[in-house]
């Protein structure tokens, strides 16, 4: 049996060798899938390992206060984080001292870090050898003036509290400059959670005094920080690790909880990065998929396709078979043999090259490099699975003949399909299409299971529906162009409606349109969402960050350098109470140049920037100004009921004195503060300010002395008095009267609410009150603000439902809610940032600060805006953003798409190509024998262009409908791009012309494959 099987393979090896092309091609592409999804494993957990902070890579064992005697217990438990393949463990002592420092209160840190010698450059010097040795950053040196030799004398410190400073907590310690040192790479790996060498912060934060060991163990101390840190390297992240190491850090949590629970403090930053790797990696399980399936499918089809061909080609050799009595096993045997024999050969070469195709693949686009063939275990099965699955469908493409009796095998036209099993199948393929769509419908919220299917199983479906309308379609307008003498329409018309090849054909067309489809409309949401977000996320065209200052600093530094608002504008972030438990980010930006610098998009709502401008900034009164050096306060301190000039009564109860303070904002937009404790009576109090430049008035704040007390040192009970501030003037210039001061419409509180009524003049309040502060009406309260939705906030946003970390109340100022912001994308609100800083007399304290940056902008502004003090740290542009997420799991997902839609556009080429050599000889000679009977040969060739154009056409038509259905129904399941730290308004369609020139184009490019196999079909005359 084997000898007879092999020469059949031999006598038709042309038909062998296209079924062995075809399994080398459906096994690689079914490995496509698998393998792709191993190097985007990879590639997502390079991307988020290389985003992570240090933090995030380290899980840290520390103890705030462990007492001399505790070293062996702690030392004890540090073993759970000690065995962590892959990681590095540093140990660690810090405590505060005193004396390097020139104040007797500012303190340093002495710190010892396990191998910080090979971590450092030494500028000058040496590094630590002996005991008491100690290492100083070079510009803590430099400031103090310290050079290596010089001896130190250092305390450590304990913080009192109650002080608020440092105080001496031990015997004093002699120590030895030894050197002068400079990290050697400030974002190494190696300083784990430390907040060493932070550009902009103190000196003894940025740069410690390291030492020996010994040393931090020998000096006098009450208690010390200790720490162990455990740090990734980049071998503990590989993917195949990251199951185990999520399950060992949970086993140190649970080990640490009984063993040393609460006195060693866990913080474990690698699980919350295991837990963003698996997601992303979760993700591109769902995406992968949804395009692999469709395109297995219609491997399986092809190969069916061709098996089906050239058995129907054979026909009359099985019949001849069957009439001279073979066996009904013996026929089956050589006739599924023969092209199993094609497909079990070409299933290991076909996962070869699938694995290297995947490797050069990823090494252009998801590891850039690395060209290394990507294989794994599930990448073996689907290989198996494709090749099983190969061989059925050859065996189910050939039980038709098999089955079939002798008779109808030796016709030379085959019979027709039983319409009942056509239907049925058909039927079967709906009816499992709506029980997946109903089940990702109603039950499910993402692609997964059998919801995993349902593009595939749409396209598939809309194709058997197509071609069943086409059939009939197609044999009416054949029939039709025949009565009106259209030859060559006619015959390729009813050749295409007659034939079973031209209908698996016209099935193959359109799921490959809509595979194509499919990809072009995801890949284009997938664009249009992630270039969305990067808009979004960046602001403007550039967006300095600078480090964090107050928002008057930030205001002021910004509109020095573009007084006009022609190219920069100051941004900072903060967030807002919302009366929910929950807070919302605020964005407070100058919006006097909010229209020359943001990317506005139309999201953002109907009105313009500069129009959300002028909502934002409605007119206020001006801010009062103080230009000057001294500042006189006229005070009346009075008991309630009593006026200020009124001498006391000889048994009245005794007044406490007050502290009142004025709040001014410099010209660099710091807040100073003037100060005076005033007694009963009323009486002129000069202040010295700093404003020769010019301040504002921030406001005034009142406080009874002693703090908060009734009663004074001495135990007498002391009543708190009314303050009135009845003139202010400046150098001796009046600035405001009493009159002025008694205007109600010029003073507020906080809150918005009006001051208390009082002729005389400005009634301030003392610090008991609900209400300690005075401020001038210079903003309107509440203050304007534009906002989004937000299922956490209730409607309305009434003035007490959301307040700024000032306590400033905000109010919406458009009935609806806006679709988006910049920066904040569909949560959060935008205030601006002038009237965010008037509203109190106290800094505005900003989570991060920004510079954003018009198209303007000179090419030195981040030069211009470190004289003006900022400090520039880095850049955010669009298309930075843009990139970095190019490299995210979404986007590495969807070119999966891509790829399978080119593969089965090719594969698709294939299918023609096959169905067009199987039937070019008994096309040929079906118009020969026309062109006998008198047919004109051009009429002939003609009409194989019919027979192939239309479908093609349909095809397009059908393919396109099913991949925009298929869409409606998956698109919002689809995972095409992550939140992130911007919550956006999801992209729901595709632009037109990104869907229909790829169809376009492959519909041209199946016309092109057509015509030329229409002109190798010979007709004879």
């Amino acid at each position: 049996m084997i000898p007879l099987l092999l020469s059949m393979v031999a006598a038709r090896r042309g038909q062998a060798i296209v079924v062995f092309v075809l399994s080398v091609f459906a096994t690689a592409a079914a490995v496509t899938g698998p393998a792709y999804l191993a190097a985007a494993d990879r590639a997502v957990v390079a991307a988020e390992t290389s985003a992570a902070a240090r933090s995030q890579r380290s899980v840290s064992l520390s103890v705030p206060t462990l007492l001399p005697d505790q070293e062996g217990s702690f030392r004890a438990v540090t073993a759970a984080v000690g065995n962590l393949p892959g990681f590095r463990t540093v140990y660690s002592v810090q405590s505060p001292i005193l004396g390097v420092e020139p104040g007797p209160t500012d303190v340093s840190y002495l710190v010892f870090r396990e191998d910080v010698c090979a971590n450092l450059r030494m500028v000058e010097g040496r590094c630590l050898v002996s005991p008491y040795e100690v290492v100083l950053g070079v510009d803590t040196a430099r400031r103090l003036g310290m050079v290596p030799g010089q001896g130190l004398t250092v305390t450590v410190a304990e913080y009192d509290a109650g002080q608020r400073i440092y105080r001496p907590a031990g015997a004093p310690a002699e120590v030895t400059v030894v050197g002068l040192y400079a990290p050697l790479d400030p974002q190494a790996l190696y300083w784990g959670r430390t907040p060493y060498f932070v550009p902009g912060t103190l000196d003894a934060y940025r740069e410690p005094v390291f030492t020996g060991r010994l040393t931090v163990d020998d000096i006098d101390r009450p208690s010390d920080f200790r720490s162990v840190e455990a740090l990734a390297s980049d071998d503990a992240l590989r993917p195949e690790r990251l199951a185990a190491l999520d399950r060992q850090l949970v086993d140190v949590g649970e080990r640490l909880s009984v063993e040393a629970g609460g006195f060693v403090f866990l913080v474990d930053g690698v699980s919350p990065l295991l837990d963003r790797i698996a997601a992303a990696q979760a993700l591109t399980r769902q995406v992968v998929p949804v395009a692999a399936v469709p395109l297995v499918i219609l491997c399986l089809f092809v190969v069916f396709m061709a098996v089906a061909a050239g058995t129907a080609a054979r026909r009359t050799e099985l019949g001849l078979l069957a009439l001279r009595g073979t066996p009904r096993r013996a026929r089956w045997l050589l006739a599924a043999g023969e092209p199993a024999v094609a497909i079990a050969l070409g299933a290991p070469v076909g996962y070869l090259l699938g694995s290297v195709f995947v490797g050069v693949l990823a090494g252009l686009r998801l590891e850039e490099g690395r060209f290394a063939p990507v294989t794994s275990g599930t990448a073996v099965l689907a290989g198996c699975a494709t090749l099983v699955g190969a061989l059925a469908v050859a065996v189910l493409a050939q039980r038709r003949e098999l089955a079939s009796p002798v008779v109808d095998l030796l016709r030379r036209v085959p019979p027709r399909t039983r319409l009942w099993a056509s239907l049925l199948a058909e039927a079967v393929m709906l009816a499992l299409t709506v029980v997946a769509v109903a089940q990702l419908r109603l039950f499910d919220s993402e692609l997964v299971g059998l919801s995993l299917l349902v593009p595939a199983l749409i396209g598939v479906t809309v194709a058997l529906v197509a071609a069943r309308l086409v059939a009939p379609l197609t044999g009416r307008l054949g029939a039709a162009a025949l009565r009106r003498g259209q030859l060559a329409a006619a015959l390729g018309l009813l050749h295409l409606a007659r034939q079973p090849a031209g209908q698996r054909l016209f099935t193959l067309l359109t799921v490959t349109v809509a595979v194509t489809g499919y990809a072009a409309v995801a890949f284009d949401v997938a664009e249009q969402s992630r270039s969305a977000r990067a808009e979004v996320q960046a602001g403007a065209d550039r967006a300095l960050t600078v480090l964090p200052v107050d928002a008057g600093t930030l205001l002021t530094a910004v509109r020095s350098v573009d007084p006009d608002g022609r190219y920069a504008m100051a941004v900072g972030r903060t967030s807002a109470d919302t009366g929910t438990g929950t807070d919302v980010p605020v964005l407070l930006a100058d919006t006097a140049a909010l229209a020359a610098t943001a990317r506005w998009r139309p999201e953002f709502g109907p009105a313009g920037a500069a129009e959300v401008a002028d909502l934002l900034r409605t007119p206020a009164a001006a801010p009062i100004a103080v230009d000057g050096t001294e500042l006189t306060v006229e005070l009346t301190v009075a008991a309630p009921g009593r006026r200020g000039d009124e001498p006391p009564d000889g048994d009245a109860t005794p007044v406490s004195d007050v502290r009142f303070t004025v709040h001014l904002r410099s010209p660099s937009g710091r807040l100073v503060t003037a100060s005076v404790t005033a007694g009963e009576g009323q009486r002129f109090h000069p202040l010295p300010v700093e404003c020769a430049d010019g301040c504002q008035l921030a406001g005034f704040s009142v406080r009874p002395e002693p703090a908060g007390g009734a009663t004074s040192p001495d135990g007498t009970f002391r009543v708190v008095p009314n303050v009135t501030v009845t003139g202010l003037a400046v150098d001796g210039t009046p600035l405001l009267d009493a009159a002025a001061l008694a205007d109600g419409s010029r003073w507020r509180r906080p809150s918005g609410a009006a001051v208390e009524a009082d002729p005389a003049g400005l009634r301030v309040r003392p610090g008991d009150a609900a209400d300690p502060w005075t401020l001038p009406a210079d903003v309107p309260v509440p203050l304007p603000a534009l906002v989004t939705p937000a299922d956490d906030r209730p409607q309305g946003l009434k003035r007490t439902t959301i307040q700024l970390e000032t306590g400033a109340p905000v109010e919406s100022v458009t009935a609806e809610p806006v679709g988006m912001l910049p920066a904040l994308g569909t949560r959060g609100l935008l205030v601006d940032l002038e009237y965010a800083v008037r509203a109190v007399p106290e800094n505005t304290v900003l989570d991060a600060a920004q510079v954003w940056l018009g198209g303007d902008a000179p090419a030195d502004v981040a030069e211009r805006l470190d004289a003006a003090g900022l400090t520039v740290t880095g850049e955010v542009t669009p298309e930075r953003i843009r990139q970095r997420l190019d490299s995210t799991a979404p986007a590495l997902a969807i070119w999966f798409h891509l790829l399978a839609a080119g593969l089965a556009v090719v594969l698709a080429c294939a299918g023609m190509v096959l169905l067009a050599v199987v039937e070019r000889r008994r096309r040929g000679e079906d118009l020969t024998a026309l062109t006998v009977q008198g047919l004109p040969t051009r009429i002939a060739v003609r009409s194989l262009h019919w027979s192939a154009l239309p479908a093609v056409v349909l095809a397009a038509v059908a393919g396109l409908g099913a991949a925009l259905l298929a869409w409606w129904v998956t698109g919002d399941n689809l995972p095409v791009a992550t939140d992130g730290d911007v919550a956006l308004a999801p992209v729901d369609w595709p632009r037109p012309a990104t869907v229909l020139v790829p169809v376009i184009g492959v519909m041209l490019l199946f016309a092109a494959v057509a015509l030329a196999l229409g002109r190798a079909v010979r007709v004879r005359d």
